[in-house]
């Protein structure tokens, strides 16, 4: 198994000789992009939806992905924001695989997901176009996926994802939900978002990487789940380095994307594994114009 992540450079701009994918228009020219952002200018702020950012692992469309690692950082107490209904019609025939529910533990703390999600393909399938939608533009830019199991047994660890090919296989814990349950947790909103960090695993692009770019694939994936509303900004702190993946990585996309709009999307363009460049954090100025380091030290200034 080949570990994976499709992407696809589907835009003119792929033209522009920077690189092969430079996609904004903000770092091109005389001056590059300006001034950055004043601090506390832009960032994670009340006017934010509060949000679940996970470190459920290294993302995978294709090959095992595991994610040793707790999600959200939350602990045992699970999810966070309760968020509303999220299931836009756009891209509701490009994302939309047939979702397979195998609970190996159905009668013991597998019971947790069977009553926590009372149409799991249902939910899974809203929670796919809103992935989609946040990631992509055209229907063009997305891997098509044909088929996603989620599989529920009880197993060490939270939960993992990998593909082969079209289909997709999503493995949760049963005895992770169970801690949370234990710990009063909201474990609806815990699967929830579980399942908008792996379904972001199975669309996003890793410039066909997922291991060299981990902490990136980690950021994007925690900054899906920030903007389906799971997990409380009170997760976000300052400190660490901006490739540290989970948390510290998918705030600062957070924050990046309120600055720069668009950011995530055009981010997630440059890993585009179909053209002949390897991805460096090079991309963070040819879509801003300013370095990454200076606009990490721009972010760590809004604390």
């Amino acid at each position: 198994m080949v570990l994976f992540i499709l992407s696809g450079c589907a835009l003119s701009a792929c033209s522009s000789g920077r690189r092969g994918w430079l996609l904004s228009e903000r770092a091109q020219g005389a001056g590059g992009a300006g001034a950055l952002p004043e601090a506390g200018a832009a960032g994670v702020e009340s006017g934010l939806p509060d949000a679940g950012l996970g470190e459920s692992g290294a993302a995978g469309a294709a090959g095992a992905v595991s994610d040793a690692g707790a999600v959200g950082n939350a602990g045992a107490a699970g999810g966070g924001s309760s968020a509303g209904p999220r299931c836009p019609a756009r891209f509701e025939t490009a994302c939309a695989p047939t979702v397979l529910v195998d609970n190996k533990d159905a009668t013991s703390s597998g019971k947790l997901f069977s009553d926590a999600l009372a149409d799991p393909a249902n939910t899974f399938d809203c929670i796919t176009r809103d992935v989609c939608s946040l990631l992509f533009r055209k229907q063009t830019e997305i891997r098509p996926i044909t088929q996603v199991t989620l599989i529920i047994e009880a197993f060490q660890g939270i939960s993992e994802t990998w593909s082969l090919g079209t289909e997709s296989t999503i493995r949760v814990s049963s005895s992770h939900l169970q801690v949370v349950a234990d710990a009063h947790g909201n474990v609806q909103d815990e699967i929830k978002g579980l399942l908008y960090y792996h379904a972001t695993n199975i669309y996003q692009s890793d410039d066909g990487n997922g291991v060299a770019n981990r902490w990136l694939v980690q950021g994007v994936a925690n900054y899906v789940r920030h903007a389906a509303g799971y997990i409380p900004g009170t997760q976000q702190h300052p400190g660490g380095k901006y490739n540290d993946g989970g948390n510290t990585t998918g705030f600062f996309l957070v924050w990046l994307d309120h600055a720069y709009p668009d950011f995530v999307y055009e981010l997630n363009q440059s890993l585009s594994s179909s053209d002949p460049s390897v991805w460096s954090p090079q991309a963070f100025e040819d879509i801003t114009g300013h370095s990454v380091d200076q606009l990490w030290a721009s972010y760590q200034a809004t604390f």
